[in-house]
């Protein structure tokens, strides 16, 4: 569970922009397919950041998140939205949306391969028939060795980044935090590199079909992340 400061600079770190650009991309993807969404669920809401441009569109969203603190500085930020602290790999909901997004790599954070079966079997029980589930995933085959580095904020706060990837397939996100030279916070963020191929199974096993899977929601970009859009069907498959 992340600290109460750590949580607190998220998106001084800069994070904010990601999901804010997803959903600048998202919107014209859907768009240019005249899709109308009047329901999202954002699963690894993190500070509300998506919620809030889906809700900006006109799109009644829900956000969940592991983190309390995370729930409440999204709540914070947008107090007529609607969040809940859930867990992706055990949330329920009597509720049906339109879109399920998630975004930030939040899947790479589920390490065990079944809880991310039960991540995806949630999602798909949580959408309306042919609804969408929208996620980014880190590209294993493209994830660069990153050199640390550090970064100063106001009040004399540092931090440093490190990014390690094992040849078993994870990497570990070390962040490191000093106020005016006293250690104030330690993150340990670990992740697994899935295979896209190990992911486009897991969905299809579960009933979704694959309408995209690239570099970019867009044509004409390509980043260190797979971008995967998919459906899903009316009839479940075992």
């Amino acid at each position: 569970m992340y600290s109460s400061l750590f949580c607190r600079l998220y998106n001084e770190f800069g994070w904010n922009e990601y999901p804010r650009t997803f959903a600048e991309e998202l919107l014209t993807w859907l768009d240019a397919r005249h899709i109308h969404i009047r329901t999202a669920l954002d699963i690894g809401c993190g500070t509300g950041v998506l919620c809030e441009a889906l809700s900006d569109h006109g799109i009644e969203t829900l956000g969940i998140d592991l983190s309390a603190e995370m729930i409440a500085i999204a709540q914070e930020r947008a107090p007529l939205l609607s969040y809940r602290v859930a867990d992706m790999v055990t949330f329920s909901t009597s509720d049906r949306f339109d879109l399920v997004t998630c975004t930030g790599d939040a899947l790479n954070h589920i390490t065990d391969a079944h809880e991310l079966r039960k991540v995806v079997s949630n999602v798909w029980d949580a959408l309306n028939p042919g609804g969408l589930f929208v996620f980014d995933l880190l590209n294993a085959g493209e994830v660069p060795d990153g050199d640390p580095f550090e970064a100063d904020f106001d009040g004399g706060l540092t931090v440093r980044f490190r990014a390690d990837h094992d040849f078993d397939g994870f990497t570990t996100l070390r962040i490191d935090g000093c106020n005016n030279g006293v250690h104030a916070f330690s993150e340990v963020i670990r992740e697994r590199l899935y295979e896209v191929d190990e992911i486009c199974d897991m969905l299809a096993e579960a009933g979704f079909k694959i309408l995209q899977c690239s570099g970019s929601l867009l044509e004409g970009k390509q980043s260190t992340t797979w971008y995967i859009v998919t459906r899903k069907h009316n009839r479940r498959m075992n």
